[in-house]
């Protein structure tokens, strides 16, 4: 083999290597940018985030408050369930916050004080309603 033909395949390995190496680095910048962007609308997660909205703001403190956080943690989970299954990374951590309250609540020895029911209803409807606006803000 002659010198300009070594010279040759030399200069292909190691354009074979920058390609790849540049590849590597375009796909994994990709994925950071694909990540940034929203997630589109969705009917479901739309009608889930409504229920949701409904539940807490019908939330009664003198009727059985176990059996209502029961159907707004079951909203929640079905919501995050459905955002991860979907791959909607953006909004699935949304109900992450609420879930959390209603669990607090949830693990709180009832009969809680009025005083205690009340802020804890006024938080999860304004929770509730945050999602709400996020997940059908989108377009």
């Amino acid at each position: 083999m002659n010198t300009m033909a070594k010279l040759n395949k030399a200069g292909v390995i190691k354009m074979k290597r920058l390609l790849a190496i540049t590849a590597l680095v375009t796909l994994t910048g990709c994925a950071s940018i694909i990540d940034m962007i929203p997630s589109r609308w969705d009917v479901n997660q739309a009608k889930v985030t409504t229920d949701l909205r409904q539940s807490t703001h019908n939330f009664d403190c003198k009727a059985d408050q176990r059996a209502q956080l029961k159907v707004i943690a079951e909203q929640v989970q079905w919501f995050e369930l459905y955002s991860e299954s979907k791959g909607t990374k953006d909004v699935a951590q949304l109900g992450k916050t609420l879930q959390a309250t209603v669990k607090e609540f949830q693990d709180r020895a009832q009969p809680v004080s009025p005083i205690y029911c009340d802020i804890k209803r006024k938080l999860m409807i304004q929770q509730a309603d945050i999602i709400a606006k996020t997940v059908q803000g989108r377009f």
